[in-house]
């Protein structure tokens, strides 16, 4: 068979040539697409906003430890989001708890150049309660998953941001309560009577340790025990007591009563202080806290009240219990 040197030729420059542009095209469709890892890859810088979408979710970057969750206080209700209807739920929104948090973060600025990360919801909880697994928390809707990770998501970053820098972080959960008692309620996932056992039996004490969400923190520093971070000198409660806002647990207040209503703690304080065996955050420790309206959440005033007492308590609880 003779071949056709010429038409061979001619056929083999064609191939070189729809393969150059086919190699070109994929290079430029390539270029054109979104970098998988710049979008994965969130730099926080301290003092800026980020939001999702519809702005029905606020992070604001901090540059100390402290990482502030405020998920049941916004007002926003999206007519194209129906209520949440699903057996047992919940949809009471926590007055004035997202404006408590950002109060929170602007007396650790102004009063002592610390600016925590700050994570809150601006979407009512009738559509979306971001203290719940993602089934409770969407009721089945599939809509409202995104909302539901991008809460997640800024947590887990802010978390993630503070623990490269400091080698640890405080998850702190901001709630309201309307119960009678006006004091805060302390969440540690313990439940009252778990607190009163431990308050009143050293080897009640020491079992509880590892189910409460300071185990990280008792982990860091082995000096530590759950008694006094209960109620000890320097126990949260204690020091926000010292600053004339009544809590429980602390020194004076050491345990609810066994007809007391209280909240020991919801999904977030658990997942992120690893209480939950299926999420693993060793470096984070916090609690829940549950303020109450008069006096605190009720007007600007309460606000910037319990604010100057968080922020000068917290400062000596890391002084006191981490030393950084």
């Amino acid at each position: 068979m003779q071949i056709n040197v010429e038409a061979m030729n001619t056929i083999l420059s064609r191939i070189l040539m729809y393969g150059a542009l086919l190699t070109s095209g994929l290079y430029l469709w390539q270029c054109s697409q979104p970098s998988e890892t710049e979008e994965d890859t969130q730099e926080w810088k301290a003092g800026e906003v980020y939001k999702d979408e519809n702005g029905w979710i606020e992070a604001r970057a901090g540059n100390v430890p402290i990482v502030i969750s405020a998920p049941h206080g916004g007002t926003i209700e999206p007519e194209d989001v129906p209520d949440r209807s699903c057996e047992g739920v919940t949809t009471v929104r926590d007055m004035n708890t997202t404006e408590l948090a950002f109060e929170m973060q602007q007396e650790l600025m102004a009063g002592h150049d610390m600016q925590p990360f700050v994570i809150a919801a601006h979407i009512h909880r009738k559509k979306i309660d971001l203290n719940r697994d993602i089934e409770e928390s969407t009721c089945g809707n599939a809509v409202m998953e995104e909302t539901w990770h991008q809460y997640h998501d800024y947590i887990e970053g802010a978390l993630a941001a503070a623990i490269e820098e400091f080698g640890y972080a405080v998850f702190i959960d901001v709630h309201g309560h309307g119960h009678d008692k006006q004091r805060l309620e302390l969440g540690y996932a313990l439940t009252k009577t778990e607190i009163r056992d431990a308050h009143l039996d050293e080897n009640a004490a020491i079992e509880l340790a590892s189910e409460s969400s300071f185990k990280n923190l008792m982990r860091m520093n082995n000096g530590l025990n759950l008694q006094d971070l209960l109620t000890g000198e320097f126990a949260f409660g204690t020091l926000m007591e010292a600053e004339d806002v009544p809590s429980v647990p602390s020194m004076d207040d050491p345990y609810p009563l066994q007809d007391d209503p209280y909240f020991n703690g919801g999904y977030n304080t658990r997942r992120y202080t690893s209480t939950y065996a299926s999420f693993d955050y060793p470096e984070v420790f916090g609690w829940q806290i549950e303020a109450n309206y008069q006096g605190l959440r009720e007007n600007l005033e309460g606000r910037k009240k319990f604010s100057k007492a968080f922020a000068k308590a917290i400062n000596t609880y890391i002084e006191q219990h981490v030393g950084n």
